[in-house]
């Protein structure tokens, strides 16, 4: 009876000990991985005879330490068996990657039937968490998703630090094709769009002799493209650029999740556009609308400039913002532009004739990002963007 009673007694002391640290892991995760969209925290309390095990996986290294220093005073005895991604030893030491096909589409899971989360264009660094057949990989604005295998080229550190030293050119123009000879008559290698980043070979007359993240090489036009390092350094947004790079996609149709010029959404448009302007913009509206220096826009549309960012959503009883579905650009005189269904402008004016009230009674936010690049206001340049640096 003794015995059983203590057998009891242990397995009850167990559970509390796993609900302690069930508290702690949503707490840290609250605190340092809330969310899923920019971070795995993906960790469970396993209660047994001896030390509580914890298990599964994080790509927070900090709130790994966190944890394991909270349940340590809190006295809970533990067993770390946290992976810590990106998993170097499982990836043979193939932790970062490049985009190695002209568009590559990320999925929220690693099979071709999962929703569409995202997309990359060819050249664009990123850092490969764990692979599941699928590479499951952190983009340039921390967006974690996954990724068919064909569609990246994988690195090691001195690969990928080799990759970001290498000259490489940046295609500017909307879209257009990489020829086999330095001829347009020639057979096509790959069609390239706007902000794909190319290795640099040289030259062959009107055309720039490039080499593809996979190895291939081929010829692009020289008008098409400028040098990415010069670019980088020299482009900062300026309202005139935003606005010229937001009326190139007018009529461009829309797509869930896309991210280039082909076809795009609401926040895949606003991130284009300023991709272009030398920013590097947080993936979706509802992450954009926590970036950049918030306008008021409490008693109208005064205080707008030409390229802040217009949020739309939902509002709370008080009237502060509660969710937010739709962003576009706002271009001056009470209009914007934006994409749902096709790239067009509506405006907060009933005068105008492309009056929404629709949008004047969701309308939420402001944001405003020119000038505000590289403050710690979750707007990057590509001069400083980490993901380009070397590793």
């Amino acid at each position: 009876m003794k015995r059983l009673l203590l057998l009891v007694s242990c397995f009850v002391c167990a559970g509390a000990f796993a609900q302690d640290a069930d508290k702690a892991i949503e707490s840290v995760k609250e605190k340092l991985a809330l969310d899923d969209r920019t971070s795995v925290f993906d960790v469970k309390a396993v209660p047994t005879n001896g030390p509580t095990v914890l298990t599964g996986e994080t790509s927070v290294p900090q709130a790994k330490e966190e944890l394991l220093g909270m349940l340590k005073e809190q006295g809970i005895e533990t067993i770390d068996a946290i992976t810590l991604l990106p998993d170097k030893k499982a990836l043979d030491g193939k932790i970062y990657g490049v985009i190695r096909i002209p568009v590559g589409t990320l999925r929220y899971g690693p099979s071709y039937a999962s929703e569409q989360a995202t997309q990359l264009l060819m050249g664009t660094p990123v850092r490969i968490l764990k692979k599941e057949g699928w590479y499951l990989v952190q983009t340039p604005e921390d967006y974690v998703s996954w990724v068919s295998s064909s569609s990246v080229e994988p690195m090691t550190r001195q690969q990928f630090n080799e990759y970001l030293s290498h000259k490489k050119l940046i295609f500017l123009s909307d879209e257009g094709w990489i020829y086999e000879k330095p001829d347009a008559s020639s057979a096509r290698i790959a069609s390239v769009v706007v902000g794909a980043l190319l290795l640099d070979k040289g030259s062959k007359g009107k055309y720039a002799h490039v080499e593809l993240p996979d190895g291939r090489k081929g010829y692009v036009l020289k008008k098409d493209v400028t040098d990415f390092d010069q670019w980088r350094k020299e482009t900062r947004p300026t309202a005139g650029n935003v606005l010229k790079n937001a009326y190139r996609f007018m009529g461009t149709p829309y797509l869930w999740a896309g991210t280039s010029a082909d076809m795009l959404d609401c926040s895949g448009f606003t991130k284009t556009v300023y991709m272009i302007n030398g920013v590097v913009l947080a993936r979706d509206a509802s992450q954009q609308y926590l970036t950049g220096q918030s306008v008021d826009i409490s008693q109208g549309y005064d205080k707008l400039q030409p390229g802040d960012l217009v949020f739309f959503g939902s509002r709370n009883a008080d009237g502060t913002p509660k969710r937010v579905w739709h962003v576009g650009i706002y271009v001056g005189d009470g209009r914007f532009i934006h994409e749902a269904g096709d790239v067009h402008v509506n405006s907060f004016n009933p005068e105008h004739p492309e009056y929404s009230q629709s949008y004047v009674d969701i309308l939420v936010h402001a944001s405003r990002i020119i000038g505000n690049e590289d403050k710690g206001l979750g707007i990057t340049s590509y001069e400083n963007n980490p993901y380009f640096a070397q590793q």
